[in-house]
């Protein structure tokens, strides 16, 4: 689980640390940040999968818009060259396991000093206009007694690395970069040649899994692990063909095949389904997924108490909208990361409760949402809540729902005087 976020001279994020749970909604107004404060786990994923980290910002990645038009875009208001991104997480507990017996006795009989945590952090510099180049990358490990501090976003590995950090891979300033086997207390430090243009965490998939476990899991996180889920409402109207991937898609096209893999797999859990959708729209009686004989094509048949039918085609974009995220938490292997925005968008705000509940119960993998409805605001709990704004100075600034002062005392309450005069919304 990804549990902290910094960034520094990014876009409109001059200067961002925040820690997160394993459920969170990113609410603010319009163009305060929540979308590129949201896309940075995909986007280090995108920077990682490329031999050109440019590349992972002008070009279009799984069928999103390019990122910038041009380079000097990502930093700051224009200015200076450079801009931080970093990534905390905290390590499966088969990863701790494995990384234990390399610890003295002594720390093994303290959990507080096993190593549970792993940072990421990485610097890019703008060269000429045209071209990013890496000039800084750490990965180390850290227990829970040697956690980074939380003052502002830095570069930990460049200012202020400690005694008691496991360093994986350490690059500076466009130089070499050192990889040390994470299983070992003292490895010796193993220098390999990286474009300045790539990162070089990806070498961790061509090393042994033996040594080096947290490595080759935030890299898998990160790659392969981490999905920004915008159903496709249109797609979604057409009937589903056959062959599509047999997880959890960005664009849900395969939602109709998925509900039918859970319907013969697990009927009990199908039909609680079925029970949580008609919280939020009580006069459905039964939802059925058919296969066409003809193409093998599969399509939803909803069943209304009045015994009307309607498939796919038929039914509305919320209806659609609320079939597409509530059944995420009935489903088997989901991405570790489920990023998304605006879930909220055409579906009545009675039903928007129902929508909340299913995404803050996907228990095995974490839940990030970004919205400006203040209904959303009001189901949720305030340390759920990362409440965004934009200063005058162009910086959005993000702060934990609980730490927020002027929402000290809410309840929960749909004001949108109040939340406006928070600042909450904008």
């Amino acid at each position: 689980m990804i549990t902290r976020i910094e960034a520094t001279r990014y876009r409109c994020l001059e200067r961002v640390a925040v820690d997160l749970p394993s459920f969170c909604v990113l609410v603010g107004a319009n163009g305060a940040g929540k979308s590129t404060f949201l896309d940075i786990p995909g986007l280090l994923g995108d920077c990682l999968k490329q031999r050109d980290v440019a590349t992972a910002f002008i070009t279009r990645q799984d069928e999103r818009a390019p990122r910038c038009s041009t380079l000097r875009e990502l930093i700051f208001c224009g200015q200076g060259d450079d801009f931080i991104l970093a990534i905390e997480a905290r390590l499966p507990d088969e990863v701790i396991r494995r990384l234990l017996p390399s610890q003295g006795a002594a720390v093994q009989s303290d959990p507080k000093r096993w190593l549970t945590g792993l940072r990421y952090e990485i610097r890019l510099e703008l060269f000429n206009e045209r071209w990013l180049a890496v000039r800084n990358e750490y990965l180390f490990l850290f227990s829970e007694s040697t956690t980074p501090g939380r003052g502002e976003a830095r570069l930990h590995g460049e200012v202020s690395p400690r005694r008691e950090w496991r360093f994986i891979i350490r690059r500076e300033y466009g130089g070499e970069a050192e990889f040390r086997v994470e299983t070992q207390a003292r490895g010796r430090a193993r220098a390999a040649h990286v474009d300045e243009t790539m990162l070089a965490l990806p070498r961790a998939q061509f090393e042994s899994g033996e040594d080096f476990p947290a490595a080759s899991w935030i890299l898998d996180l990160l790659v392969g692990g981490t999905l920004f889920y915008h159903p496709d409402l249109e797609r979604l109207k057409r009937a589903s063909p056959p062959g599509l991937s047999p997880g959890m898609m960005a664009d849900a096209a395969n939602l109709p095949w998925l509900a039918m893999g859970l319907m013969r797999e697990d009927a009990p859990r199908y039909a609680l389904w079925i029970e949580h959708v008609r919280t939020a729209l009580p006069q459905i009686r039964e939802i059925r997924v058919r296969e066409r004989e003809e193409d093998h094509h599969a399509y939803f048949v909803v069943t209304y108490a009045s015994g009307h039918e309607v498939t796919s085609s038929g039914l509305s974009e919320g209806t659609l909208q609320i079939l597409a995220h509530t059944l995420l938490p009935y489903l088997n292997n989901l991405p570790a990361l489920i990023l998304t925005e605006e879930p909220e968008n055409g579906i009545h705000p009675r039903a928007i409760e129902a929508v909340l509940q299913s995404l803050s119960s996907v228990y095995d993998a974490q839940v990030l949402v970004s919205s400006h409805s203040p209904v959303v605001l009001a189901h949720c709990k305030l340390d759920q809540l990362l409440c965004s704004r934009l200063e005058e100075n162009g910086a959005a600034t993000l702060m934990a729902g609980n730490r927020h002062p002027r929402l000290a005392q809410w309840r929960g309450q749909v004001d949108l005087g109040a939340l406006f005069a928070a600042g909450v919304l904008g």
